[in-house]
């Protein structure tokens, strides 16, 4: 937030070799600010449009963000390294820390779907396996949709209209791999709240759940 009604989306950078309980510390110094994205209400394209125009501008902003790594991570570079050492590193994309809402968005996917697999939406929660989402496919899916404006596959997979997302270009990255899990909506709220809490007062009932929460210290 800034002054008035301003707003900006951060966006953080860090690398995978240094230690959780450092990279956390703020004091440590171990994440570096890379850019702000746009925080707009698009009043300018009509409301039908808004939506899929905002997944489009934020896409986009990210790829000028990102497109240093292109290259740097096709070609690699020099860099000095913790023990003094300059050697040639490729740094690649390995990770996306996001909560559930980005994740569909960095998927180009909605939100009713998946954004790290093709499980049917009426399945979601249950413990079958299903295909993982490819970044090969999903282009493809894409390019034929901007050809063809009409794909059943595209439908299916719940895919937005991004037709250039962010991860196309980068050298050796699965952007559905890189998704890390939601802590707080995915594993306390989903796992947790939805299921565990939801199995456990089914089976007890909401009076001796309480009870039983009452007896703890």
């Amino acid at each position: 937030m800034f002054s008035g009604d301003k707003k900006a989306w951060p966006i953080y950078l860090t690398i995978g070799n240094i230690s959780k309980d450092v990279r956390r510390r703020v004091s440590a110094h171990a994440m570096i600010l890379i850019g702000y994205l746009p925080v707009s209400k698009l009043e300018c394209f009509h409301k039908k449009t808004r939506s899929v125009t905002g997944y489009r501008l934020f896409h986009y902003a990210m790829s000028l963000l990102l497109r240093p790594l292109v290259d740097a991570g096709r070609k690699g570079r020099a860099m000095v390294c913790a023990d003094g050492f300059v050697r040639r590193i490729h740094p690649i994309l390995a990770a996306y820390v996001a909560d559930f809402p980005e994740q569909c968005l960095v998927g180009c996917n909605k939100e009713s779907h998946c954004p790290r697999c093709l499980v049917k939406t009426k399945n979601c929660g249950d413990l079958d396996e299903c295909a993982c989402r490819s970044t090969v496919d999903t282009l493809k899916t894409l390019r034929r949709m901007r050809r063809n404006k009409r794909s059943s596959k595209f439908d299916k997979e719940g895919l937005h209209e991004v037709f250039e997302p962010f991860w196309k270009d980068l050298p050796f990255t699965d952007i559905f791999a890189c998704i890390t899990p939601d802590i707080l909506h995915q594993l306390h709220k989903g796992i947790f709240h939805d299921h565990l809490v939801q199995w456990c007062l089914s089976m007890l009932g909401e009076k001796e759940m309480d009870t039983r929460f009452q007896a703890v210290t």
